[in-house]
């Protein structure tokens, strides 16, 4: 068997760009403002639900397939690519998950804690 110089780094590379989330993050589940916003579909953005999978991400009027993903310390970085009310677009996200609460930074704007729902 020959062993190729550049194939350890491809294999490198190729893990940066990851397309999903670990099974175990602790950022996916079901994320809220308020608990009683959990089981609403929500009339604004405060009170729509946040639902993280390990494949996408959907908030009020954004369902999200995760394009590539990385993780800084505790924050996860993602680049959402969304179809909503304005169509198609790509969107930053990051969630930075601490205890049974969830900082979001949706598209550039930070949007406060989130807490999980049970």
């Amino acid at each position: 068997m020959t062993f190729l110089p550049g194939a350890a780094l491809l294999a490198a590379v190729a893990t940066l760009g990851t397309t999903a989330l670990a099974a175990e993050d602790p950022a996916i589940g079901r994320w809220a403002a308020d608990l009683s916003f959990c089981a609403s579909a929500g009339d604004t953005q405060a009170q729509s639900p946040l639902v993280v999978t390990s494949q996408a991400v959907r908030w009020f009027g954004d369902s999200c397939r995760i394009g590539r993903s990385y993780r800084t310390g505790d924050t996860v970085h993602i680049e959402a690519i969304c179809w909503g009310k304005t169509g198609k677009r790509t969107i930053p996200v990051s969630l930075r998950s601490h205890g049974n609460r969830l900082a979001v930074t949706w598209d550039r704007g930070a949007r406060g804690d989130l807490r999980r729902c049970p």
